[in-house]
């Protein structure tokens, strides 16, 4: 069913997409020599390895996935998500995870991990998109309902693990697509407020239930940064500190701190690295690179074949856009922390191939949209 695409008469592989994929092998190198530094700071070589061998595998699936035919997702789509639902499922009874973030999302492969979450992003979207087309050719009725819950299927299993990060990856994804797919503003209006209305009683009745005392932490110290000072907007202080001590080129190498003195920075503050070592233009580069990107997904999705395609390439877009805002906003103390890494940057083997795979569908969507007038 699923099958590689041949036609000479107009050769697709020609009609790769050769910037977004330059752009994001750039991210991925910048990615590494951060990581090469942290690894050298902490003593820790697995770091750097790891992201390595996870970036060689990533580009071999975009490889691979570039060149089949999106068209055949929309029949695996279901198979797909059975089987992202029994890995969420599986992770919930077996997952490990680390203690001080208070969630178990992780299947221990022995010398490596799996990360079911990362994938479900793929997943969502996919499902996500044979829906939404199908409502857009006008049929609607049951398509609204498998829409609906087979989206709440995938963010309450999250949920549960609890991570509330990724969850709301699913549900930013969802909304993009959403609103690409069109909706009268007056829904958005209301949704955005009830939405807010509800905030207080989904705090007490839900968030305290089911997330801990450090993932609640992480709320409160953003809207209060002094009262956490010392413990969990620590993480956070450190990093704007080593970013600002970047200047515009960087420190000089071999005085670099941030690696040793920032939490979790293999992950969630990379970003304090890249600004230390390489200063407000290294930072600006990354920023410059992420916008390449989003902009050419734009013109990848207004240019899609299909409605099919085009829903995918937003939900791919919109899960790169909400990690690179998220993830460099909570270093800059303008989001909360959640935990979400910089695509292509932070340290995670699951997330660089996945991201690999989005990249790979995107440039699959790619090489097969329609051409506008006068485009060479």
């Amino acid at each position: 069913m699923v099958s590689i695409e041949k036609n000479k008469q107009h050769p697709l592989i020609k009609n790769i997409d050769w910037i977004i994929i330059i752009t994001v092998l750039i991210l991925n190198t910048l990615g590494l020599f951060a990581m090469k530094s942290v690894s050298d700071h902490l003593n820790q070589p697995s770091f750097f390895s790891k992201q390595l061998i996870a970036s060689i595998i990533g580009i071999g699936c975009m490889a691979i996935i570039m060149m089949l035919d999106y068209k055949d997702f929309r029949f695996l789509s279901i198979i797909a998500y059975c089987g992202t639902v029994f890995l969420l499922v599986l992770v919930l009874i077996i997952g490990k995870g680390r203690e001080e973030y208070g969630t178990k999302g992780w299947i221990d492969l022995g010398p490596a991990s799996f990360q079911p979450s990362e994938l479900g992003k793929i997943t969502l979207t996919i499902v996500a998109a044979v829906f939404l087309e199908r409502i857009k050719q006008g049929n609607g009725g049951l398509n609204y309902i498998w829409l609906g819950l087979t989206s709440a299927g995938l963010v309450v299993l999250v949920m549960l693990q609890p991570d509330f990060g990724t969850s709301v990856v699913y549900i930013f994804m969802l909304a993009c697509m959403i609103f690409v797919f069109g909706i009268k503003y007056r829904i958005i209006l209301i949704t955005l407020g009830a939405g807010l209305i509800s905030l207080p009683i989904l705090w007490f009745s839900v968030l305290e239930k089911v997330f801990n005392t450090r993932q609640l932490n992480r709320i409160l110290s953003f809207l209060n940064p002094d009262a956490y000072a010392r413990t969990t907007d620590y993480q956070i202080r450190m990093a704007i500190r080593y970013i600002g001590s970047g200047m515009l080129t960087g420190v000089e190498k071999g005085t670099e701190k941030a690696a040793k003195n920032v939490p979790v920075v293999e992950s969630d503050s990379i970003f304090a690295v890249i600004g230390e070592e390489w200063g407000f233009l290294g930072a600006v580069l990354v920023v410059v690179l992420f916008m390449v990107l989003l902009l050419r997904c734009l013109y990848i999705s207004r240019y899609a074949k299909d409605q099919f395609g085009s829903y995918i390439v937003i939900g791919l877009m919109a899960m790169f856009l909400f990690h690179f805002v998220e993830n460099i906003g909570m270093n800059l103390r303008m989001l909360p922390v959640t935990g979400i890494p910089l695509p292509f940057i932070s340290y995670g083997g699951t997330y660089m191939i996945v991201c690999y795979i989005a990249i790979g569908i995107i440039v699959s969507i790619s090489m097969r949209r329609q051409r506008p007038m006068f485009e060479a």
